[in-house]
């Protein structure tokens, strides 16, 4: 018997060994489902893929997911996660500081160059537009997002870029426009006005 047939045994007896921990492999499913729709959005996405994707059997995504609405709620509750995380790593930057328009430039230009996000974002609209779940999921994001920026920005300037930043994802999304960063300034100052 070579080394290596040895050591491929020698793995899969700790493998066989290790203890079994449901709540990790449900999360390791979720979060394959998670990256599939954000790369390709809900449409595609089957247990198969998904297990596929997670490198587990097809059976434990039906154990843990019974049915593919279960795995693509799971899927896109996960994105939800991931997105009020952003928003915290932002706030955190940002600090107590008031975000003047200098700094709402970085950081859409910032995100807009973020591809997987943009991709991710747009794909989240979408299946909120067709699920009242995942609709439901987004205007709680909102609203967690509203409470957090609208003191440094004001709700009403909030409210203004929320709406012109939904419209730049969805256009880069589908046409894979891209923006000169005066070109997004310009739009921003026109939009929310010039820092008091």
């Amino acid at each position: 018997m070579g080394e290596e047939s040895r050591k491929e045994q020698a793995e899969e007896r700790k493998k066989a060994r290790a203890p079994r921990d449901p709540e990790r492999r449900k999360r390791q499913i979720a979060e394959a489902a998670a990256e599939l729709i954000s790369q390709e959005g809900t449409r595609h996405l089957t247990h198969r893929r998904v297990a596929e994707h997670a490198g587990v059997p097809l059976g434990s995504t039906t154990q843990y997911f019974k049915s593919i609405d279960d795995l693509r709620h799971a899927g896109l509750a996960l994105l939800a996660e991931q997105i009020a995380l952003r928003n915290q790593e932002m706030l955190a930057r940002v600090g107590s500081r008031k975000m003047g328009v200098e700094m709402l430039c970085d950081f859409v230009v910032a995100y807009l160059a973020d591809e997987r996000q943009v991709s991710t974002d747009a794909m989240f609209y979408a299946a909120a537009v067709s699920d009242p779940e995942v609709s439901g999921l987004w205007k709680r994001a909102l609203v967690e997002n509203a409470q957090d920026y609208a003191p440094l920005i004001g709700l009403e300037r909030l409210q203004i870029l929320s709406t012109f930043l939904t419209g730049l994802i969805i256009d880069t999304a589908i046409y894979g426009a891209s923006y000169d960063s005066d070109t997004i300034c310009a739009a921003i100052v026109a939009l929310v006005g010039e820092d008091e």
